[in-house]
């Protein structure tokens, strides 16, 4: 066990120093120089233990998906010509993320403490690569990494925080394709009302035609009319573009109060990744609505419709970061008008209960023309009425798949403290 020595040191030997010449004895004050020399060489030694001590951390993969590994190297060099004789190096790592290649210990809440130690000749580098495992989506921290050193003797300590900020990394939800979850490849609700729908595509000009009443002025093309001298209105190529938004509701019981059930959550999630993959896949324009909140905000989880190449990880990062933390009702969700719902889009509600007020909802809009299909994740029936809008049960299918997690070991759902974690914006989740 290392000993902390403090500055008593230097009123010891100032002590044996003085009892030596007043008793004239050359020993004692020998002695008493001794300790001098060496507290005070020991006390420089510490000092400048960490001085020019740069320490790099490297991530390979920021974005994975559930058993995929990501590369973490860190690297410690010791830039000044005075070896460094201890040094111990501690990263914090999320407990999400198994850890291929090093020991670790628990330590702040929801994170596990990687320990390096090692002892550094003048102007050497030593490298450490350790590899971690996604054994859950989410939204996870790499860092931050803490120095200790000191002395040769073991005196003195110095510690320091590195000063580059944690890595982070998003890890997917688990996704299936269609036929694994018993849908049809094309149509997985079947013939949904408002599906296919033409709409005009405004990025597409095909021509021109003379305005007529009701037309909006950004339609007006002004070139075109100062050349005929009556107003123009553009002309844009119909596109059967479908816009598909997945409404995930976070809740699994019908209270607040009484909790959150992790199996449904990631059952819910995982679904509305694999929606939002295959819908993707098939060219629609996909948008996605869930009452949670992004990490560190609390602004609900809310991307409009689009079919940008990029729009599938924008939907899979946003679902990775959900937590059984809700920031309001569905329905007011589906309410509110900012941004406002697509024009005759297919909306695809994944839940595992269904509220009164949500119901009326969904069926308010149906009656505005748009398209709705639930997903239901739970298998007790619902009390909640919703008429004529199409339900699809996923629960045997999704136990099948959580039996099969089970057997190979891999967790199944998110724990409720983690949750409650990633909800405060420590995304280091167990």
């Amino acid at each position: 066990m290392r000993v902390l020595i403090t500055e008593s040191w230097l009123f010891a030997s100032s002590v044996l120093i003085s009892i030596g010449l007043v008793s004239g004895s050359v020993v004692v004050v020998a002695i008493g120089m001794l300790i001098l020399g060496t507290g005070g060489a020991a006390r420089l030694w510490s000092r400048l233990s960490l001085e020019e001590v740069r320490v790099r951390r490297a991530v390979s993969e920021h974005r994975l998906y559930v058993g995929e590994t990501v590369d973490v190297t860190l690297t410690v060099e010791n830039g000044k010509p005075i070896p460094v004789p201890w040094m111990e190096v501690q990263t914090t790592l999320p407990r999400g993320m198994q850890v291929i290649g090093g020991r670790t210990h628990l330590g702040a809440t929801g994170s596990v403490v990687l320990d390096r130690s090692t002892s550094l000749g003048r102007k050497d580098r030593i490298v450490w690569p350790v590899q971690l495992r996604a054994l859950r989506r989410g939204y996870f921290r790499v860092g931050p990494t803490r120095l200790r050193s000191g002395d040769i003797f073991g005196f003195f300590e110095r510690e320091a925080m590195t000063g580059f900020p944690p890595d982070t990394i998003v890890v997917y939800p688990r996704t299936y394709t269609l036929p694994e979850l018993g849908l049809d490849s094309e149509r997985p609700f079947g013939d949904l009302r408002g599906g296919n729908r033409i709409y005009e595509d405004p990025s597409r000009v095909i021509g021109t035609r003379d305005y007529q009443q009701g037309d909006p002025m950004k339609r007006i093309d002004w070139k075109a009319t100062a050349r005929v001298m009556r107003l123009q209105s553009r002309l844009y190529e119909p596109s059967r573009t479908e816009s598909v938004v997945i409404v995930l509701n976070i809740p699994t019981f019908q209270q607040p109060w009484q909790g959150s059930d992790p199996v449904l959550l990631e059952r819910g999630v995982s679904l509305a990744a694999s929606l939002a993959h295959a819908y993707s896949d098939l060219g629609s324009s996909v948008g996605l609505i869930a009452n949670g909140s992004f990490p560190d905000a609390d602004r609900p989880i809310r991307i409009g419709v689009s079919n940008h190449p990029w729009q599938l990880n924008r939907l899979l990062e946003a679902l990775a970061m959900v937590t059984s933390f809700t920031t309001s009702r569905m329905s007011e969700e589906l309410e509110s008008k900012s941004p406002p719902l697509p024009v005759g889009a297919t909306l695809l509600v994944i839940a595992a209960v269904m509220t009164e007020d949500l119901a009326a909802t969904l069926m308010r809009l149906r009656g505005e023309g748009y398209a709705i299909h639930v997903v239901k994740t739970s298998a007790p029936p619902w009390s909640a009425e919703l008429g004529a809008i199409g339900v699809t049960e996923m629960a045997p299918v999704m136990q099948r798949f959580e039996a099969e997690m089970q057997r190979q070991g891999l967790p199944v759902g998110t724990a409720a403290d983690d949750a409650a974690e990633q909800a405060l914006g420590m995304r280091v989740t167990a």
